[in-house]
């Protein structure tokens, strides 16, 4: 998939841009399971989310929501003086 270079933050770095995103896959480094962080989703958090191009997906979804809540019971919990 071809990237756009223009909606791409900027690196000043010698590794250049990403000029075409391939579906890559990697391994939950919560769960261990085996996933693909596609084109599509490389695309969008490069391009969209303006994500660093040093990124890479380390968390499958369910561990990203997993995580997510946490933090939102978290805040929850401090904004109601609960000392947890």
């Amino acid at each position: 998939l071809a990237a756009d270079l223009t909606k791409q933050v900027p690196n000043n770095s010698w590794g250049g841009p990403v000029l075409a995103y391939v579906d890559t896959p990697y391994i939950c480094r919560d769960c261990g399971k085996e996933e693909i962080w596609t084109a599509d989703q490389q695309k969008w958090y490069y391009e969209v989310a303006k994500g660093s191009l040093y990124a890479k997906a380390v968390r499958c979804k369910a561990c990203r929501a997993l995580i997510a809540e946490q933090k939102r019971i978290q805040r929850e919990q401090m904004a109601n003086g609960d000392p947890r």
